[in-house]
């Protein structure tokens, strides 16, 4: 029989002891529940002390984003913390028919994690790239995801915080951002990228490339590792991040209940 427990300061460090066997699979809840706790609600089930599994919630996006990690037998229980109107999930394969059944309203993509270690990198340089450090800088990025389907609207102030806090480096052509790629979790052992877009009008032109280097070259300063997630059916971007030095790792679920979103 196992116990659920929420995490709180007096059992919080128990379970990132316990989390840190395998820290990218669950990055997420290691940074979240450490660095973002004031966004972040996270349950646990424990059978005797072992973790089976855990739910987690975090609240800081413009709706819920839930993490499910778990054993079979405590998937319907740990689902059950999800918030019951909209939201976003990321969670392992195996768990897919019980999420189809709680919530058939959902629609599911297969995602790649993808990793790359310091020295398997190959980095493509460019004088068009630079990280994006100014208020300038923001509201040209505010311009660029502008133009990308299903991705809620951010002021130009959100994106003057985003790049205060994350490595975010683009392309200028012409004084204008066309391309980006940035780190939006940085731990010790590695850094998460994610967030590339090019413009659909200078595709093709190896922009995500230079880009996505960057930010992995100083991720790789910074760590041992880079690691990213991508749709399984984006063939280009797998393509890149390929050409760089990713390769897949496994593969996990990103679910849509009712934003409209997709990855």
């Amino acid at each position: 029989m196992f116990l659920i427990e929420k995490i709180n300061e007096d059992n919080r460090q128990r379970v990132i002891d316990v989390l840190k066997v395998d820290v990218i699979r669950h990055v997420f809840a290691i940074y979240d529940i450490q660095y973002e706790p004031e966004h972040t609600t996270m349950y646990a089930a424990f059978d005797n002390g072992s973790l089976k599994g855990y739910a987690l919630v975090y609240t800081a996006l413009e709706f819920p984003s839930v993490v499910i990690e778990c054993e079979i037998d405590v998937a319907e229980k740990l689902i059950e913390y999800a918030p019951k109107s909209h939201f976003t999930m990321h969670a392992p394969p195996h768990l897919l028919p019980i999420i189809s059944k709680r919530f058939p309203d959902a629609k599911y993509y297969v995602e790649k994690w993808m990793l790359v270690k310091k020295g398997e990198a190959s980095l493509f340089k460019s004088k068009l790239v630079r990280r994006l450090r100014t208020n300038d800088d923001a509201s040209k990025l505010a311009l660029l995801l502008s133009s990308r389907e299903n991705r809620p609207k951010r002021t130009v102030k959100k994106y003057v915080e985003l790049i205060g806090k994350q490595a975010i480096y683009g392309v200028f052509v012409n004084d204008k951002l066309v391309s980006y790629a940035g780190s939006f979790i940085q731990l010790p052992q590695f850094w998460m990228i994610g967030g590339v877009y090019t413009h659909t009008k200078h595709r093709n032109k190896g922009y995500a490339t230079f880009a996505t280097s960057a930010v992995t070259e100083e991720s790789l300063k910074k760590g041992k590792a880079a690691a990213l997630f991508v749709r399984s059916d984006n063939y280009s971007a797998i393509k890149v991040y390929e050409k760089i030095g990713y390769k897949m790792i496994r593969e996990k679920l990103w679910i849509d209940v009712r934003t409209g979103t997709n990855p």
